[in-house]
């Protein structure tokens, strides 16, 4: 793909986020995320500098088979005139701060005070990118700081964001 290019996830990218059935690597994971369909190639590099080689990241979730080109992709001097999107960047059925305090809520009563760190991550997320990321993050942290029962329902409770995170509206 060219940096002028918008890559957009394929089913097999969409598939990952949902199920982990490719058993990704977290740091592959996290840029596959973030690839949100309106982003050119080189903003997601610009953006993401502190994730590493992105540039590279992301040509590896292309071989891969994760994501693609969007279709008819506008060159660069093009994509300014792409439909904007509403200055609302959550989904209509989506309340960013009722999820908020739900993810706290659960992770207060699974955890307790040790929860504070991940709550304030939480709490500073402004884009649903960035919550995908600290859920997955919540994900991989909750085995190793509960027994595998606790943590995996704790995460059952959890995981409803998530999934509403990656519906059609999202």
């Amino acid at each position: 793909m060219h940096c002028n290019q918008i890559p957009i996830k394929t089913i097999k990218g969409q598939q990952e986020i949902k199920t982990r059935s490719h058993r990704m690597p977290i740091e592959l994971r996290r840029i596959l995320i973030m690839v949100d369909g309106h982003s050119t190639i080189s903003q997601l590099v610009k953006k993401l500098t502190g994730f590493g080689e992105i540039d590279k990241l992301l040509a590896q979730l292309e071989a891969d088979g994760f994501i693609g080109p969007w279709p008819d992709s506008p060159p660069a001097a093009e994509t300014s005139q792409r439909p904007a999107t509403t200055a609302d960047p959550f989904p209509p059925a989506f309340n960013m701060e009722k999820a908020k305090g739900f993810i706290r809520h659960i992770l207060f009563g699974a955890m307790g005070p040790s929860a504070e760190r991940r709550i304030n991550c939480i709490d500073a997320t402004t884009s649903l990118e960035q919550l995908r990321i600290e859920l997955d993050a919540i994900h991989d942290m909750l085995p190793k700081v509960l027994s595998r029962h606790q943590a995996e329902q704790t995460w059952r409770q959890l995981e409803p964001i998530m999934l509403s995170l990656d519906s059609p509206l999202s």
